[in-house]
């Protein structure tokens, strides 16, 4: 070898070798993992279909305190702490050994949604009377109180997107939808009339319904709308890259629509009021099945039967969690053959699993447990 080759190696090999970003950390930050409501979590490596089957059982705490009022919400997963409700509020726990680390006390309020982002824990919470609403950011590392605001009516969803969160209204009272900024709560933006029927954010869309209007996305941080539809569609889903909604409303099937311009990329006969996707297959609860399509195409590939009606699936690792009924077994197959694993959890059809850090945690609104 010359010496100039020698040489050209040598100060090669003295250079450090690029250093590849790491992968983001399992976590499940809102309800549907995340503000696109896909109820994937990508990320999600531990368990697996090798590993799933020798899960089991490590703890379990109460979610709830007053029935008369408060009702349990399913768990959050994020920078190390489970969110979840607890008796009188919201509590965050050791996810290792459900030892409690901070708890918030809401004195006769329940839990409606909560959603982490930015070290931030939000929470729409409402009054016993079931008349008033209220949006609260917390702290997430301490549970201290940033800031709070008392809605002008009933909410019943939320996400968080971008350093925003919006909120819709209660059917039953003035359609609204408002957004507020994450870190003060500052009004961003507020459109009167409008809905989501499945709030959820493609990539910083919203699909929003207006009675006797249509449809329209509409951008999260400026409320501005980026195309409009006379059709009457609403979201029940998106892919992880936000290029898609999934919508019902449309000749009561399933259809699958550009995010960007709201052009049509399928249709099906399917009805669905939910959806889990990833960016090749969707699922949905159908009865006591769940479904698997095409996503590209719409085109059915198979279903699983479930003891009892299906509740809505969670995609994570390569596997695909379906509760089912009350108290009936948890389906867990994989995600692309539909094979079935070992399952057999209690589960409940009215609160999808949550799956992070190698972790699956199940609450049926009255306890929550951990597995792993």
């Amino acid at each position: 070898m010359s010496s100039v080759l020698t040489a050209a190696l040598a100060a090669a090999l003295s250079f450090p070798s690029p250093t590849l970003p790491a992968a983001p950390p399992s976590e499940w930050t809102q309800t549907g993992y995340g503000p696109g409501l896909t109820y994937y979590n990508p990320y999600e490596n531990r368990l697996t279909p090798a590993s799933v089957n020798a899960i089991s059982q490590r703890w379990e705490i109460p979610t709830q305190g007053a029935p008369e009022c408060e009702v349990g919400r399913e768990p959050l997963a994020g920078d190390g702490r489970i969110y979840t409700s607890d008796p009188g509020g919201i509590g965050a726990y050791d996810p290792a050994t459900g030892a409690r680390r901070w708890h918030v006390s809401l004195q006769r309020r329940g839990v409606t949604r909560m959603a982490f982002a930015e070290g931030i824990l939000v929470a729409l919470t409402y009054a016993c009377d079931n008349q008033h609403s209220f949006l609260s950011a917390y702290r997430a590392a301490t549970g201290q109180r940033l800031w709070e605001i008392p809605l002008g009516a009933p909410t019943q969803d939320m996400i968080v997107d971008r350093g925003v969160v919006v909120v819709d209204t209660r059917p039953d009272f003035e359609t609204s939808t408002v957004a507020h900024r994450l870190t003060t709560g500052a009004r961003m933006w507020k459109l009167f009339g409008t809905r989501g029927d499945g709030l959820l954010s493609a990539q910083g869309r919203i699909l929003l319904r207006t009675e006797g209007q249509g449809s329209r996305a509409v951008d999260i941080k400026t409320g501005a709308t980026i195309w409009h539809t006379p059709e009457d569609w609403y979201a029940v889903g998106s892919n992880p890259s936000g290029s898609r909604f999934y919508i019902g409303g449309r000749n009561g099937g399933l259809s699958a629509i550009d995010s960007i311009n709201g052009n049509v990329a399928w249709n099906s006969a399917w009805p669905a009021h939910s959806v889990t996707a990833d960016e090749e297959r969707l699922y949905f609860p159908r009865y006591r099945s769940v479904i698997s399509l095409d996503a590209k195409t719409g085109r059915k590939l198979w279903s699983v039967h479930l003891p009892d009606g299906a509740g809505q699936p969670v995609r994570a690792g390569r596997l695909l969690y379906s509760p089912s009924g009350m108290g009936h077994p948890l389906s867990i197959v994989d995600a692309v053959t539909g094979q079935a694993m070992k399952g057999g959890m209690p589960s409940e059809q009215n609160y999808p699993p949550a799956v992070a850090g190698g972790r699956l945690f199940l609450t049926d609104g009255n306890r929550l447990r951990a597995y792993y």
